[in-house]
């Protein structure tokens, strides 16, 4: 039995106590009135009050006050470390309640009344993901009514992607918490990701659910020495996915990517053209996905050669930053050979972050002391309303990547930005 389920006992013994004495008082006094009115009977004389009669109520007093204190003095002693054994059961109760608002079917906690399932976009155990998104056109010749939804303008006809969804793990360590909180309650425009929070006056959470959810996020976060290592890897990995996009180099029985996809099409339709009994329609269909393979075996070459190019810091602006400051790569990293795909347009150039080519950076952060605020403004950000550059006024959506890249990376990161 706990502490506080001890006290909340006693009090309701007392309470009992107490109340039991004042209804048998009260119903004594029905069954048997007094024959002399309180007010009326003989007391007893001073000499035998002021006796031990007298010693022994001052004797009782003093032990009660003594009692008091002590258990005053004790509750202020203790009173501080029950706050933060509460505090901390609140947290932990909080972080049930962000686990089943965050879990989709996959995960232990799942309810299917009040789960949003956030795992079904960043999986569940919250390393990130892919959520169906579908572009709409936006050309001009798009905008004209007889070209919506016609199959005679193909680029006018919605696109459906797969849209990166982050890592959650690392996310406190990118954002603050008043940034997760406002990503959470608001959403992001133009994104797979929703509003949830009822001040955005389009989702259903209210402010505790949606620290719940911080709560959650917070709990399930790596360490910055984790992160640190996982980004020093990621950036060979990722050069090494490109290549194995066109070639994994294995030997023939595990041989894999889009040449290899390509050289069998080929066969495929050699095979199938010697045949006589062939018919065209088949010859066509074996044709159109030989040509649609060398597409994008094109596609996946210049993709996996523009990689090679890349310095370090070229490939961690892309694993880091190209999500908000290139339109397009949140869906384009997931499918760089998809020849269906819009076009991407250059590495910077802007979206959901501002275009940083042209010397936009230079001009934001000129100079040696620029480069130093820059570095600065990429490890550890500032908050809403801050200055950063050269009259720069913060939005508070910038992520900061101190605690997930080491400083040699952001250098490198920062030198790239400052090329474009």
């Amino acid at each position: 039995m706990s502490f506080r389920l001890s006290l909340i006992l006693l009090n309701v013994l007392v309470i009992g106590g107490l109340l039991g004495v004042i209804f048998w008082r009260v119903f004594s006094l029905r069954r048997s009135p007094e024959s002399t009115p309180a007010n009326l009977t003989p007391f007893l004389a001073d000499e035998v009050l002021e006796g031990r009669r007298l010693e022994r109520v001052l004797g009782w007093t003093l032990l009660f006050t003594v009692i008091t204190v002590v258990t005053l003095l004790a509750y202020f002693l203790w009173e501080p470390f029950r706050g933060v054994e509460m505090e901390k059961l609140f947290l932990e109760r909080s972080i049930d309640r962000g686990a089943t608002l965050y879990a989709n079917k996959a995960n232990e906690g799942y309810d299917a009344e009040f789960s949003l399932l956030c795992a079904d976009c960043h999986g569940p155990d919250g390393t990130g993901g892919v959520a169906l998104f579908t572009l709409q056109p936006e050309g001009d010749e798009c905008q004209l009514k007889k070209n919506k939804n016609n199959p005679e303008v193909p680029q006018c006809a919605p696109n459906q992607v797969q849209w990166t969804a982050p890592n959650l793990t690392l996310a406190p360590l990118r954002y603050s918490r008043a940034q997760l909180i406002d990503i959470l309650t608001y959403g992001r425009e133009g994104t797979p990701m929703p509003a949830w929070g009822v001040k955005s006056g389009k989702g259903p959470k209210n402010v505790q659910s949606i620290n719940d959810l911080v709560n959650y996020l917070e709990s399930i976060k790596v360490t910055p020495e984790e992160a640190v290592k996982s980004a020093e890897a990621a950036v060979a990995d990722y050069r090494q996915a490109a290549e194995d996009l066109v070639d994994n180099g294995e030997s023939d029985g595990e041989r894999a990517g889009l040449q290899v996809d390509f050289e069998e099409a080929e066969a495929a339709l050699l095979v199938a053209q010697a045949d006589p009994t062939t018919s065209a329609e088949e010859l066509e269909d074996l044709q159109s996905a030989a040509d649609r393979l060398e597409a994008q075996l094109a596609q996946a070459i210049a993709y996996r050669d523009d990689v090679e190019a890349l310095s370090d810091g070229g490939v961690l602006f892309r694993l880091n930053c190209a999500r908000c400051h290139t339109k397009g790569w949140s869906y384009f990293e997931n499918d760089p050979a998809n020849i269906d795909l819009p076009p991407l347009p250059a590495q910077g150039s802007g979206a959901y972050g501002p275009n940083l080519t042209n010397g936009s950076v230079l001009l934001q952060f000129p100079g040696k002391a620029g480069k130093a605020n820059q570095t600065t403004w990429v490890t550890d950000g500032v908050p809403e309303q801050g200055v950063y550059g050269l009259r720069g006024i913060s939005s508070g959506r910038m992520p900061h990547f101190g605690k997930v890249l080491t400083k040699a990376q952001i250098r490198a990161i920062v030198e790239y930005e400052r090329s474009l």
